[in-house]
């Protein structure tokens, strides 16, 4: 017999098959400094790594699920991790790197909103696969997504560090599997953001109307209060 003819087609199939692959998108923003927080009453971010371990806590949670065989891809805002790491004299991009390790996960870092960006730009391709998830750990308020929160900025974030719902438009549906679910585990983002970008984006995202929490470890909670629920 002749092999190369049913080999042909199987690998055809193969490479179709890779190519409908999709991906899990974890983003973890970065932590504030604390000679900005530390006299506030209500002072953000006493612990480092809220929103690595919160994300590290999400990819174990997803490997036990073992519904979604799609790979999980780690996205971290570095230049806070590193700011961060010089006030509290500590290498917190190693540390980082070496607990994602533990769970079989890399950090692929981005600097900006424009970087972060390009890395959601998708094609389907075996280089671009789509996404067909996508959260994010980290400071927001209503209208964004503050990567660097009072970290360069006393209680805010610099324009090219957050990801404004004005931005939205350069993100692409095209970019998500038909199916994508998305959420953002940051403050308030269920007040504004996550109805533009379902607007815009083209797929539902899940937000916290009020505050999110991070203090207890693990997944964020919304915090106590009148209000305080998850939407989309």
């Amino acid at each position: 017999m002749d092999r190369s003819f049913w080999l042909g087609p199987l690998l055809l199939l193969l490479f179709a098959l890779s190519a409908q692959a999709s991906e899990v998108i974890l983003i973890s923003g970065g932590p504030a400094v604390r000679s900005f927080e530390k006299f506030k009453s209500n002072s953000h971010d006493k612990y480092w790594g809220n929103f690595i371990d919160s994300a590290l806590q999400r990819v174990k949670d997803l490997q036990k699920e073992g519904k979604n065989k799609d790979k999980v891809v780690w996205l971290v805002f570095r230049p806070s991790y590193l700011s961060r790491g010089r006030e509290d004299g500590q290498d917190y991009l190693k540390i980082l790197e070496e607990r994602g390790a533990l769970v079989g996960a890399q950090p692929i870092y981005f600097d900006n909103k424009n970087q972060l960006l390009l890395l959601l730009r998708r094609d389907g391709s075996i280089e671009k696969p789509k996404i067909s998830r996508l959260e994010y750990f980290g400071h927001s308020n209503k209208k964004c997504w503050m990567f660097d929160y009072s970290n360069r900025v006393d209680g805010g974030a610099l324009e090219p560090l957050v990801l404004h719902v004005d931005d939205l438009s350069q993100i692409s549906s095209s970019s998500f599997t038909p199916d994508a679910e998305c959420i953002s585990y940051g403050c308030h983002s269920g007040e504004e953001f996550s109805q533009r970008w379902r607007m815009i984006v083209g797929r539902p995202m899940i937000g916290a109307v009020g505050k999110t929490d991070y203090s207890d470890g693990g997944m964020p909670k919304i915090t106590e209060g009148k209000g305080g629920t998850w939407v989309y």
